[in-house]
């Protein structure tokens, strides 16, 4: 059965201007469109709904209503590019991505048939979607159904699951149909699609037309709806290519300076910043040279990058007589942006030093040698972590971290060591031997348990874990398995 994800991104141009210029969240934006001699409001923020402005309200008059108002002209080419842009880095949770622009709204349309046990289940799928866009800066709406007509209408106007019962309820707008088809039906007091659906289907059609008739079938998937992908934008590339051939590395970083600039131009263009840079080196004497940067985070420094570059080029054999440079950047992301400071002396706090370290460290060790730690949803302990490589990491769309209130210990032992422990009547520990000494307990939590189910791959795990406090102020974590033996897992910092 195919499963449908619907992002519904309320006020999506508004939120685009928040991500571009967060100095705007603070103050009312009102956004207006000219045409011709006049210019009509088209949307504004949710704090300007109370003095009495709506869409297409006269320009003119909305600045009578509120003259401290920011107003800016609508530009829905940035918009569309910019929407676009999340369906790409969507291809994270699902191979096909679409677009759904019906009645002016921006949503996502993901089909995430056979995905979601990727990431646990489906709620999973999309709360990792949800966490990553609001690390971007959107805040979202998330439905899923099994047709496109279905996942939009719970996501617009519902919520809960799209069962048949939930979707009757909803209000005839949730079909896409015009606002001119919409006024029509509640002339009727037609103002749900239960109410619709208890219609002769028959007479639909001669009384509102087909397009009444069609957007119902698809909604309760008696037609089929194609989803139409958004095609991967072209890498973007430079290439020089020469006649007399070179081999001076002063001359070979010359001219990468030139094919950087120029792939950094094009790249801000699009609001992004580089993440993975491939450079050939083709040769007439022997086999082209590749050589690879990745970065922790998106830029587009160019100081930075060429940095990162010289450092591949110093530690890496360059073949003689090259006669062509390729460039190209094989990974981009949208570009973090960063709001200025009031006063131009202002030192602000530089966060890139971290991301500029990571990625020196990466390209003069290697990106293996670079890594973070990723929590992974295992019940024990031991297994709950990986550790990946902060380059490989940090391409992808940012994903939700697992939710651990928990308080475990920093210092986590590779490999739970056996301790000999005195308990009292309740199997609380009071004195524990470890490392040839002794330990006297003065405080002990209740015990924590942890089990895993018989089809694990090292079988059934069941463990009571306790955090203890010791007469000389130290903290440890210790846990008594299934068989009444002790063990050390972990200590307190």
């Amino acid at each position: 059965m195919k499963r449908i994800l619907c992002v519904w991104l309320p006020r999506f141009p508004i939120q685009r201007l928040h991500c571009r210029q967060p100095e705007l969240k603070t103050v009312s934006c009102i956004l207006y469109q000219e045409s011709g001699n006049r210019a009509q409001v088209v949307m504004s923020s949710r704090n300007v709904i109370d003095h009495g402005i709506r869409s297409e309200m006269p320009l003119a008059e909305a600045q009578a209503l509120l003259e401290s108002a920011t107003f800016l002209p609508h530009d829905p080419e940035a918009d569309l590019l910019e929407l676009q842009s999340l369906a790409f880095l969507s291809h994270r949770y699902a191979p096909i991505v679409g677009l759904e622009l019906s009645n002016d709204q921006h949503c996502l349309v993901l089909d995430i048939t056979g995905c979601g046990h990727l990431f646990g289940d489906e709620f999973g799928l999309a709360r990792q979607l949800v966490a990553g866009l609001s690390k971007a800066g959107y805040f979202a709406h998330i439905a899923v159904a099994n047709t496109i007509g279905a996942a939009w209408g719970i996501a617009r106007y519902g919520h809960g699951t799209a069962s048949d019962r939930r979707l009757r309820s909803l209000p005839v707008e949730a079909l896409r149909i015009p606002d001119k088809l919409v006024s029509s039906l509640q002339e009727f007091d037609l103002r749900t699609i239960r109410q619709l659906k208890a219609l002769p289907r028959e007479s639909l059609p001669s009384r509102f037309g087909t397009a009444l008739t069609e957007r119902l079938d698809q909604m309760f998937g008696d037609s089929e709806e194609l989803l139409v992908p958004v095609s991967r934008s072209k890498p973007i590339s430079a290439e020089w290519v020469t006649e007399d051939p070179i081999c001076h590395p002063a001359a070979i970083r010359y001219v990468c300076e030139d094919l950087l600039s120029e792939i950094l131009s094009n790249i801000r263009t699009r609001g992004e910043g580089l993440l993975h840079l491939t450079l050939n080196l083709k040769s007439e004497a022997c086999a082209p040279t590749v050589l690879e940067v990745r970065l922790a985070q998106p830029t587009d420094s160019h100081r930075h990058v060429m940095t990162l570059l010289n450092l591949k080029l110093e530690t890496t054999p360059t073949p003689e007589w090259l006669v062509a440079l390729h460039m190209e950047a094989s990974s981009t992301a949208l570009l973090r942006v960063q709001q200025r400071n009031l006063f131009d002396d202002d030192q602000p706090t530089d966060e890139g030093d971290i991301q500029r370290l990571t990625d020196r460290l990466s390209a003069r060790l290697g990106q293996d040698a670079v890594v973070r730690p990723m929590l992974l949803p295992e019940a024990t302990p031991e297994r709950a972590v990986r550790y990946e490589p902060l380059a490989d990491f940090s391409a992808k769309l940012p994903a939700a971290e697992l939710a651990v209130d928990l308080i475990r210990p920093l210092d986590l032992l590779p490999q739970p060591e056996p301790v000999d422990v005195i308990s009292d009547t309740s199997g609380s520990p009071v004195k524990f031997f470890w490392n040839r000494q002794s330990y006297r307990v003065v405080n002990a939590t209740k015990p924590e348990r942890i089990a895993t189910d018989w089809w694990q791959d090292d079988g059934s795990i069941c463990r009571d874990y306790y955090q203890v406090e010791t007469q000389n102020g130290s903290r440890f974590w210790l846990y008594r398995s299934k068989t009444d033996a002790w063990f050390l897992h972990g200590v307190f910092e």
